[in-house]
């Protein structure tokens, strides 16, 4: 698969779409499958909002953005056509598709994020060549945004801490999490954050892996830690509890599909 991004396409031929209904996927449940050839689909023109992804087996991917168009899942050449969040597909795809479902998701929030340049507020051209967004006001392109992030594992003897979001489901536990601010490295951001959410001081930070994370455009780099003083305290605002746990008496954790569902599964299996 060939991953590149453009505007143009042929309607006459064969394309594959990934399509997005008010922030939720359409999926086929008999194919088991996201990526819909538009020989099945019912379209009545092709002037929905869509942004071309990726190449594969000279077929185009695209991923389209159907929620203020007439389109029904019952009037199309599949016959199982349902609605999925993204959050749960992940516990359902392979790391590949997550990655392809993942980069529709993260390119369609890029065109609706790129319209206007801003400088001069003038709707912006797609350079072909580039791949990117163009004003000829700076000469500047304007490429997909990503946003970096930092997971915390932090680990003290047989325990590791994990805490609760406030926009967590009931009973889920986490690793820690912040944005990487302007002018600091990833592990100064693990410091940081560590502290500010829960008041404790660490040392000892490795990488250990990182992960899309297509809500909407961001990189999770993900770190463990060792603990060095303090006592918990949670901010009470974005953590709202956080805890020691032992490593063989975990609370509910996120999916392995995810980073953190990794991260914190890694330090089962090291013990």
């Amino acid at each position: 698969m060939h991953f590149k991004r453009f505007l143009d396409i042929k309607p006459e031929i064969s394309n594959l779409f990934i399509i997005f209904i008010n922030n939720k996927v359409v999926y086929d449940l008999n194919d088991k499958t996201f990526l819909l050839n538009s020989s099945f689909l019912n379209f009545t023109n092709f002037e929905f909002k869509k942004i071309g992804i990726a190449q594969d087996n000279n077929m185009n991917i695209y991923a389209a953005d159907l929620s203020n168009e007439s389109f029904s899942l019952s009037n199309q050449g599949y016959q199982s056509l349902v609605e999925y969040d993204l959050r749960y597909l992940m516990t359902i795809l392979s790391e590949k598709d997550l990655g392809l479902v993942g980069r529709a998701n993260q390119l369609l929030h890029y065109l609706n994020s790129s319209k206007h340049c801003g400088y001069c507020g003038s709707v912006m051209e797609f350079d072909s060549t580039e791949e990117a967004m163009f004003c000829k006001c700076n000469n500047l392109m304007i490429y997909p945004k990503i946003s970096p992030c930092v997971l915390a594992l932090i680990k003290k003897d047989n325990q590791i801490l994990l805490a609760r979001n406030a926009l967590f489901p009931e009973g889920l536990y986490s690793a820690l999490a912040g944005f990487i601010e302007v002018s600091e490295t990833a592990e100064e951001t693990v410091i940081r954050e560590v502290f500010e959410e829960v008041s404790l001081k660490v040392n000892n930070i490795n990488y250990f892996a990182s992960q899309a994370w297509p809500f909407p455009s961001q990189l999770m780099l993900a770190y463990t830690c060792d603990y060095e003083s303090g006592d918990i305290k949670v901010d009470g605002s974005e953590i709202i509890d956080a805890k020691w746990f032992d490593i063989d008496n975990l609370p509910n954790i996120p999916p392995n599909s995810t980073l953190s569902g990794r991260l914190i599964n890694s330090c089962i299996s090291d013990r």
